[in-house]
């Protein structure tokens, strides 16, 4: 469990600050805080705990100096790790490499998205220290209007706010991708998770943990035990005894997969219901319905894969 990122003083947003947007998406504006005081009694009350406590300091609101004050006292309280989140990846390096000899427990770091250098600042917080990656912070500013009224959905200055949820996770997964390419270490993958198949997905491209936010608050608690039952069933049927097994398969599968440029849709007769959605969305109009079937003439289709990504019947491949 990570704690909510830690200020120096109580915060209090403007309302509204949270909405959802879209089916399982999450905007949220400047969220409001307990400040340092209140989270350094809240973390000692969590002293006696059966969970792994990760103390998140919100590094973006301080500067380097003030965060590697705050982490050496948050220490004394004794979550089992320490993460920083900022913006600014040089600042981020420097309250690291100031934190680093100051706190002995695991110090680790959450990204924001669209990190410039990604691979050069990962191996400064490696040289720095650091013991973990997570990623990613939500994604923004953004803003959505009510087209009933004209205004923002959230209260802020300017009503814009910071997207999560289902619509950034293909954004997290390429981010969890490269960072597991450029650092040996435990990463984090959170940003879009809701099902276990989301589980596998982000653990397939690197993820060592992965963790839900926008879920549980928009879908309640009892997601963490829907998608670990889910997971567990996902496995079993896969006959996959440890999930561990998935972690880097997509590195593996890409270096070995050669690109093709032939491959055209091919349509399962057997499986095939004849929606004719396939038809309605082809760009080159290359499935036809003919005599009760449909079938794909070759000679228009160029493989761009949009029906087999569509087909609810799962009927069609690339051959």
């Amino acid at each position: 469990m990570f704690t909510k990122g830690i200020r120096p003083q109580p915060a209090t947003s403007p309302n509204p600050f949270i909405a959802k947007t879209g089916r399982r998406s999450l905007m949220n504006a400047d969220w409001s805080d307990i400040g340092f005081e209140q989270w350094l009694k809240d973390l000692e009350e969590l002293r006696d705990r059966d969970f792994f406590l990760v103390a998140s300091i919100a590094k973006n609101y301080v500067t380097p100096q003030v965060a590697a004050d705050m982490a050496e006292e948050i220490a004394k309280r004794r979550p089992d790790a320490i993460s920083l989140v900022d913006y600014d990846p040089d600042d981020l390096i420097r309250a690291v490499k100031l934190a680093r000899p100051r706190v002995k427990l695991p110090l680790m770091v959450k990204l924001c998205p669209f990190m410039p250098r990604l691979e050069e600042v990962l191996k400064e917080l490696v040289e720095a220290g650091i013991d973990g990656v997570a990623a990613m912070d939500s994604i923004g500013p953004v803003l959505v209007v009510d087209v009933e009224t004209g205004l923002p959905s959230m209260g802020s200055e300017d009503g814009s706010g910071y997207l999560s949820g289902e619509a950034i996770k293909p954004v997290m997964v390429k981010y969890v991708y490269e960072i597991s390419r450029f650092v040996d270490l435990p990463v984090v993958g959170v940003g879009g998770v809701s099902k276990a198949e989301d589980v596998v997905e982000v653990t397939m491209v690197g993820a060592t943990v992965v963790g839900m936010v926008a879920a549980p608050l928009l879908h309640g608690l009892g997601v963490f035990d829907r998608v670990e039952k889910q997971l567990r069933k996902h496995l079993a049927d896969r006959d996959v005894a440890d999930i561990n097994s998935l972690r880097g398969l997509t590195h593996r599968k890409v270096a070995e997969a050669e690109m093709r440029y032939d491959a055209r849709a091919v349509i399962d007769p057997q499986k095939c219901e004849n929606c004719g959605l396939c038809v309605r969305v082809c760009f080159k109009q290359a499935p036809l319905e003919e005599d009760g079937s449909t079938h794909i003439r070759i000679e228009r289709c160029v493989g761009c894969g949009l029906c087999v990504s569509v087909c609810p019947q799962d009927a069609i491949t690339l051959g």
